[in-house]
């Protein structure tokens, strides 16, 4: 009997841990994700591979530069040769020849004098470090563009979700205004199935607009890492106040601070300390060197201490160039192009930016107007609207006259919600090109 209770127990204990379990996931999966602007950005560039690949380049291209440092600083290497001479011809000059032989010893080498082959290699290296510095950050600015983007683009597809729902509620709202006409009986069957086709008609646009939200928010979800299992709720509206720019001041810090261009000017002094270190392979390199060994033979395998002598050397080396077949040419040529390159491709860049950035402040100066007649459009629309309802209420209009009023009004609002994202999304595009507002 007493080990029946144990196992009722146990079974007890089993079944509570499974319910608990069950829950907590229930609670994660309805978990809301109050989100803003500001942690999407975060969580979307800690969650980019892309970002981290240009974060890893960094890193690399710092390596590159200690590597080319180190040609710089004294080479000193290490050596211990142990061999046996297990045939050797029986002549004189092999007469003193030993059976084994045990050489060690310790070298050191500096470079002096390169012609500028080593520093302006190193000089190169730094410029590149930087160049990467700025890419990485400019990629930066790419995903704070595209978080931006998918924020507003979630943003305009759950009002324009609203609105759908709003105006299948005004439908539902005449039909009751209808169905007191009915009993009074001033409505006629038309109006009845009118009515009617137009409740109908407003439930595929919410359907579609629930479609259009759920994939808005899936987009997001994803450019900032969520978890499928969890809901988002965005907390930062569409901005109200916007900035009056102009456009000297724009195109200034474009060309100041873009990280893009900078990393491009990078690039060309990159490439003109590449054409000094390449032109150095053309001159001898000098450099001082020297070796301590310690080495001797004997007829026993395990050479012994007093077969082993000290030898010292110490001297000046110098590397002269006399023909490498056309490779140090060819070497300095490339580098002189790729220099030419990126000068050709800084000057575009700059053309297509600056093109970019009047485009855009055209745009958003646009849809400023834009939205104040936007706003005033759908003032009167909500009067329009009212009116028309009671006149409805009155019979002095139709319900079709009601229903092109009511749409009036949806379209209006809907017009208004595409006008602010486009205020929003182009006000984005200013702040990643000239680097301001952020």
């Amino acid at each position: 009997m007493q080990t029946k209770n144990i196992n009722y127990t146990l079974l007890l204990l089993l079944f509570s841990f499974f319910q608990l379990n069950v829950c907590l996931a229930q609670e994660t999966k309805n978990e809301t994700l109050q989100l803003n602007l500001k942690k999407a950005i975060e969580m979307a560039l800690n969650s980019s591979e892309s970002y981290k690949i240009r974060s890893n380049t960094v890193k690399y291209k710092e390596a590159e530069y200690r590597k080319e440092r180190s040609d710089k600083l004294p080479q000193i290497n290490g050596s211990l040769t142990w061999s046996n001479n297990f045939y050797y011809p029986s002549i004189a000059s092999t007469a003193s020849t030993r059976d084994y032989q045990l050489d060690s010893g310790v070298t050191v080498e500096q470079k002096i004098f390169t012609f500028g082959k080593v520093s302006s290699a190193v000089k190169a290296a730094k410029k590149d470090i930087e160049a990467s510095r700025y890419d990485k950050e400019s990629f930066k600015q790419k995903v704070i563009y595209d978080t931006k983007l998918a924020y507003y683009s979630a943003y305009l597809a759950k009002e324009t979700l609203e609105i759908a729902k709003q105006s299948y509620n005004n439908a539902k709202e005449n039909k009751k205004i209808l169905r007191s006409r009915t009993i009074s009986g001033r409505a006629s069957r038309y109006d009845n199935i009118k009515i009617s086709a137009d409740i109908s008609s407003r439930k595929p646009v919410v359907d579609n607009a629930y479609t259009d939200y759920d994939s808005a928010m899936e987009t997001l979800r994803v450019v900032v890492g969520i978890d499928p299992g969890i809901k988002i709720g965005l907390v930062e509206k569409t901005l109200d106040n916007y900035p009056d720019f102009k456009r000297d001041e724009l195109a200034l810090s474009l060309y100041h601070n873009q990280p893009a261009i900078k990393a491009l000017a990078k690039l060309i002094e990159k490439n003109q300390s590449l054409i000094s270190s390449k032109k150095g392979n053309f001159y001898p390199e000098l450099s001082l060197f020297g070796s301590w060994n310690h080495k001797g033979s004997s007829n026993d395998f395990e050479v012994g201490e007093r077969y082993l002598e000290d030898y010292g050397v110490a001297g000046l080396k110098v590397n002269l160039p006399i023909w490498t077949g056309g490779k140090t040419a060819a070497e300095l040529a490339q580098a002189r192009i790729d220099k030419e390159n990126a000068e050709l491709e800084y000057k575009k860049d700059k053309e297509d930016y600056l093109l970019e950035l009047d485009k855009a402040l055209s745009r958003y100066k646009g849809f400023l107007k834009t939205l104040d007649s936007n706003k005033e459009a759908v003032y009167l629309a909500e009067e329009a609207f009212e009116v028309s309802q009671e006149m409805f209420k009155a019979g002095k209009i139709s319900i079709v006259d009601l229903n092109d009023s009511e749409l009036k009004l949806t379209n209006e609002k809907i017009n208004k919600e595409i006008t602010l994202f486009n205020i929003n999304i182009t006000l984005a595009k200013i702040e990643r090109l000239a680097l301001v507002g952020d």
